[in-house]
């Protein structure tokens, strides 16, 4: 038998599971309203091109930092949560 357990998971599920998380921000980005954004409807847009960036380069980790931007300039101020 040649099951070498973890090394035998294809290519394809791996690059989507490091996809996930940037895709989920981009649908949340383009369903959040404008008045979300500091900068309302030209700050949402504005997101939108880097969460695109973002998917694109998440298959070598750049992606995920603009992820994190993405959750504390817009998900985390509007959290309800918040302090301030």
């Amino acid at each position: 038998m040649n099951d070498y357990g973890l090394a035998n998971i294809p290519w394809p599920l791996i690059l989507l599971g490091l996809e996930f998380p940037a895709l989920m921000a981009l649908l949340d980005c383009w369903f959040r309203p404008p008045e979300h954004f500091l900068g309302g409807a030209v700050d949402q847009k504005a997101w939108k091109g880097w969460l695109i960036v973002a998917v694109l380069t998440v298959p070598i980790l750049l992606g995920y930092g603009i992820v994190i931007g993405y959750y504390y300039a817009v998900v985390r101020r509007n959290s309800p949560t918040n302090p301030g």
